[in-house]
């Protein structure tokens, strides 16, 4: 995967893309009514945000799906991100109802070596990188109740967002009520002793739109020792400074003092007792808390008609407790500081009489974690084990242009230059000094295109690239018992192809297509020696896959989607200490997945949607259960429950009792109560028992 070698490739298939497009317009020009352009305003808009400036969806050669505050409200507990996700095609969900986990996210494979969060995937707020500059994602400050819109962009996007961007999940907050003062108040309670309650208050004063939401979760588990409580507060106040000038201030607050962790079981113990726990997990009290707090500004200027200028800056500070079921160095203590800045031009011009738009920028990041870890004495802490400074700043400048070629032809194109830098200052030299830094750098590019067949018909294909740097603890561990930094390890670099079709009419089902190949070198995976956890990059995989969904509106009051994932992920070269591995699936993903969802609404005047939800999932396709040896690629293993046929979540979301319409002094109260499916990712098994 030479730089040159890349782009020359992308080149010569931007080329064949552009000339086939070309003819084709040539070939319709005589039986396709003229048009000054592909716009049609009767068409319902869609617009996006995810590559970096507002554009309508059909306009982007990516595959984008975007979801509306009301799909992720109606008939959904709003426990998880996952709820109101299910039916977009390449999504894969785990560890839903696991808080000491944190649920785990992979978009086209991207993100399934994760043991817990989410890895491989830039996750934002309001455009504030919840991925931190060593790509690592934990979800557990987003509570469904304050979104208002979730875009997800399922192609390898470094050109826009740097390294751990092999897709994105960019999330809009929820912003005051323009109709005036609005208080709610919610009451849910659920199946294993759910209980949720929060508080909204939003509305405009003068030239200040505000929201503020509040809630407390508690909620005993399915399984013994699974039990979570959490309190999180989310304020949101946009200032409009002028006629074209606004400043957005946003602060975050989650406290969870308790979130269990039951443990694996073997296939034997779940199936006598699906419902306990592993005894290591309760004699070690395995589980974690979090105190974390956030804040961000947000300045929009627009300096000239065609020119917006955007600066943000955040700050992140998270305080974490982790139990982990062994004795030496099982508790886990660190005190997080991670500050940003990012700065944004976007530019409307005209490229050759044509329009066109430039948009540059620049993000900067650092990330401070003082990390100790102790013996973990049945739960409570012993002597020390670990105290080191892991540091992590990174910077990266972007371009990218995109230019209406022809009235029914866009092209894109954008590079990336990204700076990663890790240090390591050991204060814990009872083991020796095993202080150390790396730096990793990368240049990152996408070209891509759109032809309008018609208003409702576009077809587009693109080539990008994405990159992923190994964390600090991956880095940490050196399998050859040298003191600092595994200096072995190099950044996953995947390269991927894709045509798509997005079809989007006035009326009728609207169909998504994508087909796609993805190729990988230096795989990251971890690997086991003596009973220690170490990291080594393999040789290369290659995914091929097929992604298809379809929705429609066969009444006004019904909404019908269905989604269909293919998925072949193998290695194509793997030297496993000289053994042969090529050729195994990537584990963790599902070879076929179908979701189907059926909504039916009950719109009443002056009352929320309430009606049916009923989101159904099948997936079948044998894994490899084991992959590699115990030197190298023995944690890769899939699960044998994707196996064979199954339904996962048809969780009858139904409201029991509604109180939605009543005033009293101002509020408005819900009463909602969900029965939550026990079976839905309840547990998983793990074929050693560990």
């Amino acid at each position: 995967f030479s730089f040159l070698g890349i782009l020359r490739s992308i080149l010569i298939y931007e080329i064949i893309i552009v000339s086939l497009t070309l003819v084709t317009e040539l070939s319709l020009a005589q039986s396709l009514p003229k048009r000054e352009s592909h716009v049609d305003e009767t068409l319902p808009v869609l617009k996006v945000s995810a590559t970096r400036s507002d554009k309508r969806a059909i306009n982007v050669p990516a595959p984008v799906s975007k979801i509306s505050q009301r799909e992720i409200i109606f008939g959904l507990p709003q426990l998880s991100l996952d709820e109101a996700l299910t039916h977009i095609p390449g999504v894969f969900f785990q560890n839903q109802f696991n808080a000491a986990q944190d649920l785990r996210i992979s978009i086209r494979g991207f993100g399934t070596r994760s043991a817990f969060g989410v890895r491989g995937i830039k996750v934002l707020v309001d455009g504030i990188p919840y991925t931190l500059p060593d790509g690592q994602t934990q979800l557990d400050s987003i509570d469904p109740g304050v979104i208002d819109s979730i875009e997800i962009l399922r192609s390898p996007s470094s050109s826009l967002y740097g390294h751990s961007s092999g897709g994105l999940i960019s999330i809009t907050t929820k912003e005051g009520n323009l109709s005036g003062n609005e208080s709610e108040a919610h009451l849910e309670l659920g199946q294993f002793g759910l209980k949720k309650n929060w508080l909204n208050i939003s509305g405009i004063s003068g030239h200040l739109n505000y929201r503020f939401y509040a809630s407390h979760l508690q909620w005993d588990g399915y399984r013994n020792h699974s039990s979570t409580e959490n309190t999180l507060m989310h304020g949101k106040f946009r200032l409009q400074t002028g006629l074209d000038s606004d400043l957005t201030f946003i602060l975050s607050h989650l406290h969870s003092p308790k979130a269990e962790d039951p443990g694996a079981l073997t296939k034997l113990q779940a199936e006598s007792n699906p419902q306990q726990a592993n005894s290591t997990s309760i004699s070690y009290d395995v589980g974690e808390k979090v105190k974390e707090d956030r804040v961000a500004l947000i300045y929009n200027k627009h300096l000239s008609p065609s020119h917006k200028f955007s600066l943000t800056t955040h700050l992140n500070r998270r305080l974490f407790e982790n139990k982990l079921p062994y004795t030496s160095g099982g508790r886990v203590e660190f005190e997080r500081w991670a500050p940003g800045v990012e700065a944004r031009s976007i530019f409307d011009m005209k490229f050759f009489d044509r329009p066109g738009r430039l948009i540059v920028g620049a993000d900067l990041s650092f990330q401070s974690d003082d990390r100790k870890r102790f013996d973990n004495n049945n739960g409570t802490p012993g002597d020390k084990t670990l105290d080191r400074l892991e540091t992590v700043q990174s910077i990266g400048q972007y371009l990218r242009t995109e230019w209406q070629w022809t009235p029914r032809l866009e092209a894109v194109g954008g590079i990336r230059y990204d700076r990663v830098r890790f240090e390591l200052d050991d204060a814990f030299l009872d083991d020796g000094d095993q202080s150390d830094d790396q730096t990793f750098s990368e240049l990152s590019g996408t070209v891509g295109s759109i032809f309008h067949w018609n208003e409702s018909m576009h077809l587009y294909a693109n080539v990008a690239t994405a990159f992923e740097t190994p964390t600090t603890t991956e880095l940490a561990n050196d399998p050859n018992g040298g003191s600092g930094f595994n200096s072995d390890l190099k950044s996953q670099y995947s390269v991927s192809y894709e045509v798509g079709l997005k079809r989007r009419p006035l009326e009728g089902p609207e169909l998504n297509l994508a087909l796609f190949i993805i190729r990988s070198r230096d795989e990251l995976i971890s690997y086991e020696i003596s009973g220690s956890t170490f990291y080594k990059n393999t040789g290369r995989s290659r995914r091929v896959g097929l992604e298809a969904g379809i929705s429609h509106h066969p009444m006004k009051w019904m909404k019908t989607s269905l989604s269909y994932t293919f998925s072949d992920f193998k290695f194509t070269e793997f030297d496993d200490s000289g053994v042969d591995q090529s050729g195994h699936l990537i584990p963790g993903i599902p070879e076929h997945r179908i979701s189907f969802n059926l909504n039916a609404i009950a719109n009443r005047l002056g009352k929320q949607p309430r009606g049916i939800y009923i989101p159904t999932e099948i997936g079948w396709g044998q894994r490899d259960l084991t992959v590699g040896s115990n030197t190298a690629g023995g944690f890769l293993k899939g699960t044998d429950h994707l196996a064979g046929s199954f339904v996962d979540a048809l969780r009858a979301k139904s409201i029991i009792f509604d109180l939605g319409a009543r005033r009293i002094s101002g509020l408005n109260g819900d009463v909602q109560i969900p029965a939550l499916n026990a079976k839905t990712t309840a547990y998983w098994v793990a074929e050693s028992g560990a």
